[in-house]
């Protein structure tokens, strides 16, 4: 069973944290359930959110991943972005190793630019997958997007494409 983290899980070593589309197709669980469980089984610890679509194939996939609850930073729409910060934050404290995993089921919104300020990256453009990836890169934490039904990926810097398991994933190099 999965276990709860109210603010910051103790973790210990590198951290891998999961983002992704609350309504992501069922299509794409083998990806995202493939690559969580392939991060688990490499040793990192792995975060995720409560939300479902990515979020809920990642939790499938790695019953022990520590999840962040939104419930847990209060009853607001807020406490999804506030729970989203949390779980980046995390990340970025797990330092050699660590990075964020990033499954958008829409193109990043105009206008969203990488930010070491949680609130540059979360200021209701309407993406917490996104917001938590612009964070996450603002932070300097490596962050790589799987796009899921479309292409374009934003001009943050240069995207490298992947390969094996990671096949149709993109590294975010600045």
């Amino acid at each position: 069973m999965a276990s709860s983290a109210p603010v910051a899980p103790a973790l210990s070593g590198a951290v891998v944290g999961f983002s992704g589309g609350r309504r992501l197709p069922s299509v794409f669980r083998p990806l995202v359930a493939g690559v969580a469980a392939g991060v688990a089984a490499g040793g990192r610890s792995v975060v995720v959110g409560c939300a479902g679509g990515a979020d809920g194939f990642v939790r499938s996939a790695v019953p022990g991943a520590a999840v962040f609850r939104a419930a847990s930073f209060g009853t607001s729409r807020a406490a999804f972005a506030a729970r989203s910060v949390a779980l980046v934050r995390a990340v970025a404290a797990g330092g050699v190793g660590s990075g964020l995993v990033v499954f958008p089921a829409a193109p990043c919104p105009a206008g969203l630019l990488p930010s070491p300020r949680s609130l540059a990256c979360f200021c209701g453009l309407g993406s917490g997958s996104w917001a938590s990836a612009a964070f996450a890169a603002g932070l300097g934490v490596r962050v790589v997007v799987f796009p899921c039904g479309f292409s374009a990926l934003p001009p943050w810097g240069l995207w490298r494409p992947l390969a094996g398991a990671w096949s149709g994933g993109f590294l975010l190099v600045r």
